[in-house]
């Protein structure tokens, strides 16, 4: 049963800014209190919803909520006002025990909040810190506000010294295992977010830890650490046994595999792309290749042949120095396409220019030694001139591209 008839009105006509949820089991010692003491430490700046769901408690802490929902609203219709604390409380009744993180989900889904903040029903998370991390997710509301016990001005009272030296060592296995190390309180169990960030991930790991779900999965989400006074329960008892350490470990393991898939997913995308860039550029530079080849043929052609001639280009000139004219033509326009076209760099200041130019023609006579020993070494020992021939020009022109990649236009080799 989900409980806010006294507050339709109210929530109908103004936007929640935060949703601050509370799960419970048998905290009928704590709940009336904490509300009341949650009531006085909300900023009057903000419309805020109070969810507590409880889970089936047989102490009735859920019943004890919905009779101070029904008592409130008779106070406040009598002050003819329905809520003068600008704020809403809801109860969430859920019909079994299913545990904290299906609690808190559930609190979620029921709420209405543009931001949400989650803590425990025992006294352990002050109501007095509620402010402070309300401000600071309103000023960052692109991060994570958690109330820490490990940073400074944080610590933890009425622990003894085997509880403390647990949830440190929990906390550490968590920050080093699950590479949540700028976090110094990742098993904190009070903290501040906007709600797609729960909403837009799937919670899978059981227990008392949803924030540590929640933080492997959003790494790109930046952190801000509120410190705060954790004090153990002064009343009721603790939900701490066996099966709860069991819980954690297993959530340790499967967050482990997550973040190892996801990593491993991350540099598959990575590779891929840099393969496809890697070979686009690799295609490009030998299509400005073969395009230099038809340059260099046409040039020589026209200026050896009886066709200059005739067309009155140039006349006397010898077949070897056509070639040579070819060649250099060519080259550079192999250069400037390579350098626009294959290599993306639009800068065409004069002497960086020139520089490049020189690089160029080195690698390409680098380039044209390899092709050269290559070929004599592969015809020498008896493979087809034609078969050689395309190998050695093939395993020249990607040396050369690697080469002019690398030294000539400055960029990563497989990049």
């Amino acid at each position: 049963m989900f409980s806010n008839r006294n507050n339709e009105a109210l929530s109908n006509s103004n936007i929640v800014t935060f949703s601050i949820v509370i799960p419970t089991y048998n905290e009928s010692e704590n709940i009336l209190r904490l509300i009341s003491e949650i009531e006085k430490n909300l900023p009057t700046s903000d419309f805020t919803e109070i969810i507590v769901v409880d889970d089936n408690s047989p102490d009735g802490t859920g019943k004890l909520v919905e009779d101070y929902i029904t008592k409130k609203g008779i106070k406040a219709k009598e002050k003819n006002s329905l809520h003068p604390n600008n704020h809403i409380l809801k109860v969430v009744h859920r019909t079994g025990k299913e545990g904290l993180i299906p609690a808190i989900l559930d609190g979620v889904r029921q709420s209405s909040g543009t931001n949400l903040l989650i803590m425990d029903a025992d006294f352990s998370h002050p109501p007095e810190v509620i402010p402070k991390m309300m401000s600071e997710l309103k000023r960052n509301p692109n991060s994570i506000v958690i109330g820490s016990r490990y940073i400074e001005g944080g610590k933890v009272v009425g622990w003894p010294a085997r509880r403390k030296i647990l949830s440190k060592g929990a906390s550490t296995l968590a920050r080093l295992g699950l590479n949540v190390k700028s976090v110094k309180d990742p098993m904190s169990g009070l903290f501040a977010l906007r709600r797609e960030l729960i909403q837009n991930i799937s919670i899978a790991t059981k227990g008392y830890k949803i924030l540590l779900e929640i933080l492997v999965k959003n790494k790109e989400i930046p952190v801000i650490e509120v410190p705060y006074t954790f004090t153990d329960r002064q009343s009721g008892k603790s939900k701490m046994n066996y099966n709860v350490i069991v819980n954690y470990a297993e959530a340790i393991w499967q967050l482990y595999q997550h973040g190892q898939k996801s990593d491993q997913v991350m540099i598959s995308e990575q590779v891929n792309k840099r393969s496809v860039r890697f070979i686009s550029k690799v295609g490009r530079y030998y299509t400005v290749g073969i395009s230099g080849l038809t340059i260099n043929y046409i040039v020589s052609f026209l200026l050896a042949n009886d066709v200059a001639n005739s067309i009155r280009l140039l006349s006397n000139v010898w077949y070897l120095e056509a070639s040579i004219i070819g060649a250099i033509i060519s080259l550079t326009s192999n250069f400037f396409l390579n350098k626009y076209w294959t290599f993306e760099d639009k800068r065409f200041e004069v002497r960086s220019t020139a520089r490049q130019y020189l690089s160029f023609v080195g690698m390409s006579a680098v380039g044209l030694i390899i092709q050269i020993s290559l070929l004599y070494y592969m015809v020498e020992n008896f493979v087809p001139y034609r078969i050689s021939l395309i190998v050695a020009i093939a395993v020249a022109t990607t040396i050369n591209f690697i080469l002019n990649k690398k030294f000539t236009f400055k960029e990563k080799v497989w990049a």
